[in-house]
């Protein structure tokens, strides 16, 4: 068992410390208890930096736990108040929500002044330390005003600038906050450099709003012209960007462009040339220049080059246009094709054996020629190139060929020759001819390269001198040596023989031997027989053709001269005394018809009787009753008789003189007018056949075409039968002895006495028949009973039938 301790003291003192320091520690620990079991103030949330627009309304946060003390907010570190309305701040309000520990502070409307930093405190209590929340930042945006006086360009639309001409111009934003930024667009895109815009920011005073200006510096060009240029501000209070924006016109030079017709110019080709130009103002001249030199004439916008030659190859072809505002220009290079052409021919080389040498092709062409070499002892390409080296020996002298060659065009080539030099080597002709006393020619063909330093002849061991009467010597040089020649004139019979021909140069000497032959000429009576056979064959070559002619021009063709003759009948019509109406007849059955040949003869048998060959053109006679009886007025020069009174004879059996036709006398085989009345009576009445002109009773005349007369049957005198002719006569009369027919008189102006009316005073009758009838016929027709009435009249005129005659048949006078 545990003794206990025996009281004392000391004990009693160390029991009071012990619970003093006990009562020090809990005192000590009852607010952390206390604490522990209420919790400490603090943020749950605090304000963050917040932006607002202009006129809108912002919420700042703050959320404390467990608070004890006093709740504020300040501004700028000024404080606005604990009061929930804040007094001296209207638009500012805390939102107080104790339960929840929210004191938020609402600003409505926010102005720009309200652009600051703001904070949450909380007061300490009751031991309780103090609260401040962060600084909350708060960004009031001010826009720019979207108004003509806010936000303007300095320049107005459209802008009239002149290209090369510096510009600016100045975009105005107006104020706000923070500072709106600018932007220049061209069509709707950036496309200026940076050093071309100049942008300031100026603040207002005593405010936070701030002015932009911003300047674009450019020159106008041609892109420039009509092109929209536009201020573009942005701000981030606006939902889009304001927008002001100009037109520019620009006054430019013209811009040129040169066009050719053709991708590929050949020589010889039509090239036109197109020149485009635009400019403003519109008003443009145009000027050509070909190497920098004027093309004289027209100036428009095409130039034309006719026939183009090589000599234009690479020419500068220029088109300069200019307006008020300056000139520009556009070249083109021309590039012409052309066929290779050597510029130089060339020529040929010697040289000893074992040198080098060099040939030369020296060719222009358009594009560039390709050249080749070819030797003439090989059949192949030997090099490409304008130039080809050899060494000088026995296997390479000889022809070098050179080929140029141009894609489209022919080949040009040149030959050349390579020479070894050496000594001469004669090779004349061995037999050479001439003849007696003729100047006669001997040559000697030499190569030698160098050419010969001399060449001498020789005949009979004898020297020829060139300086004789009779001798001569000629040298000329041919490829790779000479031609040496000695004339002999008034060559006798001891200068034909053998000529030793030797040439030498400074390589050695050689010689060989030509023989002259006398040349055998032509017998001379052979000559003869051929100069005079020659001519004898010329003169019958001329004789048979004179021959040959005339018999050509004594044929005649007998249809060619009977359509001749109706050609005749048919202008009779018009330069014949009587004008004759030409009518087709129709509806006769002894007309033509078409099948009828009037210009065959081969039914006309020589050797048969008239009246065979008579009956075989009955079909071409007439009817006396198939016609009627038109009158026609006689023509007298260019008058008819309707308008003329012709002289007469007394005695009315002379006829009167003939009356000239005037210029209508075109010896046409046609004669003048006489009054044939005596001559051309009607016989006595005698029976013919049906186509007699007299009836075949009574005897009286028909009035109808008697074809005995008409000038498309034929001779009228073989119509008649051969008993008629003999009793009345080719003109229809009896007189004459023995039966013959009667002579017309002379005419009456050798015959002498007085004159009296054409129709023995019938003539008055007749104008008036002529004045009466002039609608029932042309050519002065006359009316059948006024003629009938007239016994002078009734038998001076061919009867043309009524009705419509056929082409071809005619009536004329005789």
């Amino acid at each position: 068992m545990r003794r206990k301790p025996p009281f004392s003291m000391m004990n009693m003192v160390a029991d009071k410390k012990s619970t003093s320091w006990k009562t020090v520690g809990l005192l000590l620990f009852f607010p952390l208890l206390l604490k522990a079991v209420h919790g400490e103030q603090s943020f749950e949330e605090e304000p963050q930096d917040t932006t607002a627009k202009h006129g809108e309304a912002v919420t700042l946060p703050c959320k404390i736990k467990d608070r004890r003390g006093v709740v504020q907010w300040t501004k700028d570190g000024f404080g606005l108040g604990t009061d929930t309305d804040l007094h001296g701040f209207s638009r500012y309000k805390m939102i107080v929500n104790d339960e929840e520990g929210v004191y938020n502070l609402y600003i409505r409307p926010v102005l720009v002044e309200d652009d600051a930093e703001y904070q949450c405190q909380v007061g300490g209590a009751d031991g309780e330390r103090h609260l401040k929340s962060t600084n909350a930042k708060l960004t009031v945006h001010f826009p720019p005003k979207d108004a003509d006086d806010k936000v303007y360009l300095d320049k107005s639309s459209p802008m009239y600038t002149t290209a090369g001409v510096p510009v600016r111009i100045t975009c105005e934003a107006g104020l706000s906050t923070p500072a709106a930024e600018i932007k220049w667009l061209m069509n709707d895109k950036e496309d200026f450099p940076r050093n071309s815009i100049n942008t300031t920011k100026q603040r207002q005073a005593d405010s936070i709003l701030v002015g932009v200006r911003s300047h674009l510096d450019l020159t106008p060009e041609r892109k420039h012209h009509e092109a929209n240029f536009t201020c573009q501000v942005s701000h981030p209070a606006l939902e889009e960007p304001i927008l002001r924006t100009l037109t520019m016109m620009v006054k430019y030079p013209p811009t040129v462009k040169i066009d050719v017709d053709s991708v590929k110019i050949k020589e010889g080709d039509d090239v036109k040339f197109t020149c485009a130009a635009e400019g403003n103002p519109s008003v443009l001249r145009y000027r050509w220049e070909v190497e920098e030199l004027n093309v004289v004439g027209d100036h428009t916008t095409e130039y034309n080059i006719k026939d183009i030659s090589r000599e234009r190859n690479g020419a500068t072809v220029a088109c300069i246009v200019s307006n008020s505002i300056g000139t520009s220009k556009d070249s083109k290079k021309i590039s012409v094709e052309y066929a290779p052409r050597f510029t130089t021919e060339p020529t040929d080389v010697d040289a000893d054996e074992g040198e080098q040498v060099t040939l030369a092709c020296d060719v222009d062409g358009n594009p560039p020629p390709e050249i080749v070499w070819l030797h003439e002892t090989q059949n192949k390409v030997i090099k490409i190139g304008a130039k080809l080296e050899l060494t000088v020996k026995r296997e390479t002298v000889g022809t070098y060929h050179c080929r140029a060659a141009v894609a489209g065009f022919p080949e040009e080539s040149r030959s050349m020759q390579v020479f070894m030099r050496g000594a001469p080597k004669v090779s004349p002709q061995v037999e050479q001819f001439g003849l007696e006393g003729d100047t006669i020619q001997v040559e000697c063909l030499i190569k030698s390269v160098p050419k010969p330093s001399e060449v001498v002849w020789t005949r009979n061991a004898h020297t020829i001198d060139p300086n004789m009467s009779r001798f001569n010597i000629l040298q000329e040089s041919i490829p790779g040596g000479v031609k040496n020649t000695l004339i002999i004139h008034d060559t006798t019979p001891e200068d034909f023989g053998f000529y030793n021909c030797t040439a030498k140069n400074g390589y050695g000497s050689h010689m060989a031997e030509i023989q002259l032959k006398r040349q055998q000429s032509l017998p001379l009576v052979t000559t003869l027989v051929a100069i005079i056979g020659g001519i004898l064959f010329l003169v019958v070559v001329i004789i048979v053709i004179v021959l040959f002619k005339k018999k050509g021009k004594g044929y005649k063709d007998s249809g060619l001269e009977k359509h001749s003759m109706r050609s005749s009948d048919r202008s009779s019509t018009h330069d014949s005394v009587l004008k004759v109406e030409t009518r087709t007849a129709t509806g006769s059955d002894l007309s033509p018809s078409e099948d009828d040949d009037y210009s065959s003869h081969d039914d006309w048998d020589p050797e048969a009787s008239a009246a065979a060959n008579a009956r075989r053109h009955d079909h071409f006679r007439y009817s006396a009753g198939d016609y009627g009886e038109p009158i026609f007025s006689p023509k007298m020069g260019n008058h008819t008789i309707s308008d003329r009174v012709f002289p007469m004879p007394t005695n009315p059996l002379t006829p009167p003189p003939l009356q000239p036709d005037g210029p209508n006398n075109n010896s046409g085989g046609y004669v003048q007018y006489v009054d044939y009345s005596r001559d051309y009576n009607p016989p006595p009445p005698v029976s013919y056949s049906r186509n007699s002109m007299y009836a075949s009773g009574g005897g009286a005349p028909l009035n109808n075409v008697d074809p005995r007369y008409s000038a498309a049957y034929g001779n009228p005198y073989l119509r008649v039968p051969a008993s008629s002719r003999a009793a009345h006569g080719v003109y229809g009369t009896t007189g004459g002895a023995g039966g013959a027919p009667a002579v017309p008189p002379p005419p009456a102006a050798s015959l002498g006495g007085t004159t009296e009316n054409l129709y023995n005073g019938n003539a008055a009758i007749l104008n008036n028949n002529l004045n009466n009838n002039n609608n029932n016929a042309n050519y002065g027709q006359i009316s059948r009973p006024n003629i009938r009435a007239s016994g002078t009249m009734n038998n001076q005129y061919i009867m043309v039938p009524q009705g419509e005659m056929r082409h071809g048949v005619h009536g004329t006078h005789i």
